[in-house]
């Protein structure tokens, strides 16, 4: 049995429990290869107990091996490794590459997976390397789909407890990985490895990785983790979390060793060149005993075992790294740090622009982190692309376009002394194009740094400039358009405007901005009531003409926060589906208590709901039952049938 739960979230990546047969694992996180054969293994039991919740090994090896085969058929995998948790293996499919053949049938494998209690089992895939001839691709690929469906009907007939990887093929075929993908998903697998990548690594061919791994994800279910296999060097996880893998493993920590090269998350160093430093460039246990030379000058043995064991601790350091930038909503930052490690990283960094609207259905609207622009591929980043669109759903009458200069503060409203009238205000902005005046409050619209960029980067969003300006033009007239150029002059033209109570009007915009839709009419206009901080000065509550809280603004990202009765005022003004996530009559009654809801009781939703999104929970008959924050975006409510849904923050009862 396995479950699989998001718990944090950034860009595609995602912290998760991956729960098989009762044991937990914190995704994503790096399965060292270890070998069957006990005397084989180069770094000690314990530390790998130590360090990690899941391990892989090669289940032929030990099929092969009389005496190993033996002790596991009798004891069972965990025994013989010396390892309780979770027991991945392979099946062959590695020995299948190198060599062109296997002495075994590709249904015995999965059955000798099962008999010796192996947690999750790896069909018997032919991984087709790069560059052969899209013939012998297709051929291939048509047999491994041909030994999965044997496999999955297999494992039902006979009711294994085994958990199956379905390997995605198709060599460097784009289009066959998609098909490869979207016909393993038919057969549900338990986990979904890319496979035969490992010779383009090696080759540094990084972008054509890159791409397979967007292509397998895009037609692979969502709520299935993904295996990058053979994907074991540090600088290459952040991207690949990035792009949704959540499960890793390599033997590069003992191979690496072997050859004296010592791992870093930014390169591979031979010990040779680095002997002559005073000190080694980590503090683990290793580096915090030896220095380069005193290590350089150890026996063959003892040098490996210790290398070996240093590329264990900086490889899982790394992994522990990335989970904290998920959490603090900065992944995206450690993404564009890493890839600056090698010219062929940031090359294939770069080619996701291609993806990015793909990408940007999983990238939470929210983060704790503020945006920082690294380079000019933070101007793709989802945060921008998303901004650009969602500038669209403000609806503008008259609009003055203007600049600011960049020594004025975020959020700019607070430090122009602007006459307050029902004119749209657009500053025009090097990364996000444009930040409306009304919504300059906003993440990350107020909560980025961005330094001085050079004038060929100023012109990367030329194009999107005249495209918005276009746009409005056809929406709203060219004459209710005024490019003012430099805000020292917008001020004379505010006279024949209208005065407004600006609070209300900034309210309506940012609803217009957060939802799309016009919450806040002429007629509501009149009745609110908008309070600021005291101390602050800052936005926090929108309050009905009765003095009741409508909405709170977050203080972190401003973002308008719905109390029932704004929760009520979405539903009535927002048309079904937009918005929703709909539930069953068996969650009905807990999501009126205040519950939260979870994804097996999700009928429907939704689809272009994001990650942390404010979202309305409803019945099959559109009854309002609840209100709170999706913590799955509109793909993976329909997807998942575990874990948290909707973090819900208020219940909705009857009448």
């Amino acid at each position: 049995m396995m479950t699989f739960e998001i718990k944090h979230r950034d860009a595609m990546g995602r912290i998760g429990i991956l729960n098989i047969n009762g044991k937990k694992i914190e995704t994503p996180t790096i399965m060292p290869v270890i070998h069957p054969n006990p005397k084989k293994q180069i770094v000690s039991m314990d530390l790998i107990n130590k360090l990690a919740d899941v391990i892989i090994t090669n289940s032929y090896i030990t099929y092969k091996t009389k005496h190993l085969r033996e002790i596991a058929e009798e004891k069972g995998i965990h025994k013989l490794i010396g390892f309780d948790k979770v027991i991945v293996t392979d099946s062959g499919s590695f020995q299948l590459g190198v060599y062109g053949d296997v002495e075994v049938e590709p249904l015995e494998i999965v059955e000798f997976q099962e008999r010796i209690g192996v947690d999750v089992g790896t069909i018997l895939d032919i991984p087709t390397p790069p560059d052969v001839d899209r013939d012998r691709a297709e051929r291939e690929l048509e047999e491994t789909l041909k030994r999965a469906k044997a496999s999955i009907e297999l494992k039902k007939e006979r009711d294994f407890k085994l958990l199956l990887n379905g390997t995605i093929q198709g060599s460097t075929y784009l289009d066959l990985r998609q098909e490869s993908a979207k016909e393993m998903a038919k057969l549900g697998f338990d986990i979904y490895p890319i496979g035969a990548v490992v010779p383009l690594m090696e080759q540094y061919r990084y972008r054509e990785v890159v791409e397979i791994i967007i292509n397998s994800k895009m037609y692979l279910p969502t709520s299935k983790p993904v295996h990058l296999f053979g994907c074991g060097h540090p600088m290459f996880f952040a991207l690949a979390v990035a792009l949704g893998c959540d499960l890793f493993d390599s033997a590069a920590y003992a191979l690496y060793a072997k050859d004296d090269r010592y791992l870093t998350e930014t390169g591979t160093l031979h010990l040779e060149d680095i002997k002559d430093l005073k000190a080694f460039p980590c503090s683990c246990p290793v580096c915090s005993s030896y220095t380069p030379r005193e290590l350089a000058s150890l026996d063959k043995k003892d040098r490996e075992r210790l290398l070996a064991e240093h590329n264990l601790y900086v490889t899982f350091e790394e992994m522990n790294r990335i989970k904290e930038a998920i959490r603090e909503g900065s992944l995206w930052e450690l993404v564009e740090e890493r890839v600056r490690c090698h010219p062929k990283l940031l090359e294939a960094y770069r080619v996701l622009r291609k993806y990015m609207d793909y990408i940007e259905r999983f990238d939470p609207v929210t983060k704790k982190s503020a945006f920082f622009y690294t380079g000019v591929e933070s101007m793709f980043r989802p945060e921008v692309l998303r901004h650009k669109k969602r500038l669209k759903r403000i609806k503008y009458e008259k609009v003055y376009i203007t600049t600011v200069s960049s020594s004025v503060e975020k959020p700019y409203h607070e430090h122009l002394n602007v006459i307050e009238t029902d004119v749209d205000i657009l500053i025009k902005h090097p990364v996000f194009g444009f930040i409306p005046y009304y919504i300059d409050t906003f993440y990350p619209l107020s909560q980025h740094e961005i330094p001085e960029l050079f004038d060929y980067e100023k012109e990367i969003d030329k194009k999107f400039v005249d495209d918005f300006i276009n746009w409005l033009k056809k929406k709203i007239g060219e004459d209710n358009i005024l490019d003012i150029m430099t805000y020292n002059y917008y001020i004379n033209y505010f006279s024949a405007t209208k005065k407004i109570d600006a609070d209300a009007l900034r309210i309506r915009k940012m609803l217009q901005y957060q939802y799309g839709f016009d919450i806040i009419d002429d007629e509501l206009m009149d009745k609110i009531k908008v309070v600021r901080s005291k101390t602050t000065g800052r936005l926090r509550q929108v309050l009905d003409e009765n003095g009741n809280i409508l909405f709170s603004i977050r203080s972190n990202d401003n973002l308008l926060i719905p109390s029932e009765r704004g929760a009520k005022l979405l539903w009535k003004k927002i048309p079904f589906p937009k918005y929703r996530v709909v539930v069953n009559r068996e969650a009905e009654k807990f999501a009126r208590e205040g519950r939260n809801v979870f994804a097996k009781f999700v009928v429907d939703c939704d689809e272009d709901i994001r990650p942390y999104e404010e979202v309305l929970v409803v019945n099959e008959d559109d009854e309002l039952l609840a209100y709170g924050t999706a913590i799955l975006n509109g793909i993976e409510l329909k997807e998942f049938n575990y874990g948290l849904a909707v973090k819900v923050r208020g219940g909705v009862k009857n009448g």
